[in-house]
């Protein structure tokens, strides 16, 4: 009789840098050993999951999709910052180390099949369409019962 995989359910609610460092690591280490890992994206987060700044239907959405970065090449660090000069800095330290960036580990996380979940009330919020995120099959869409129910069969949930 084979036994269910254990799993992981992560909150990414942060666009920072490292804390989106943090959580894709996690998700990908997970997999590697043989757990299932959700990670699901609200706010902040679903910055990672942008592939474009689509139109927006007001000027309060255009503001948000503007000030939201688009992929993760453009987060900040949530501390230490210094106007986007801390990113610089922690982003060629991660060249100097030979470790991997946050669109390498996204990428590594979808090798092993991590799977994203884009909040939909949060896209909704922002005026953010599916059609503006990532092209990957396992991402969906869902809401916060969705990560509920995720979470309830983790044997780890984590907010980052």
């Amino acid at each position: 009789m084979s036994q269910k995989k254990p799993s992981i359910c992560i909150i990414c609610f942060s666009g920072d840098l490292d804390k989106s460092l943090s959580a894709l690591a996690m998700a990908w280490t997970a997999a590697g050993e043989g757990f299932t890992a959700h990670i699901f994206f609200t706010f902040w987060g679903l910055a990672l999951l942008r592939k474009e700044r689509g139109r927006a239907q007001n000027m309060l959405e255009r503001l948000f999709k503007l000030l939201l970065p688009v992929g993760p090449d453009k987060l900040g660090l949530s501390k230490m910052n210094f106007g986007g000069l801390g990113a610089v800095f922690m982003n060629k330290l991660i060249r100097q180390r030979k470790t991997e960036s946050v669109g390498e580990l996204l990428e590594m996380a979808m090798e092993r099949q991590v799977n994203f979940v884009a909040c939909q009330g949060t896209l909704e919020m922002l005026g953010i369409t599916e059609s503006e995120l990532i092209d990957y099959e396992h991402l969906s869409v869902g809401d916060v019962t969705t990560f509920l129910q995720l979470a309830r069969e983790a044997a780890i949930q984590l907010f980052i």
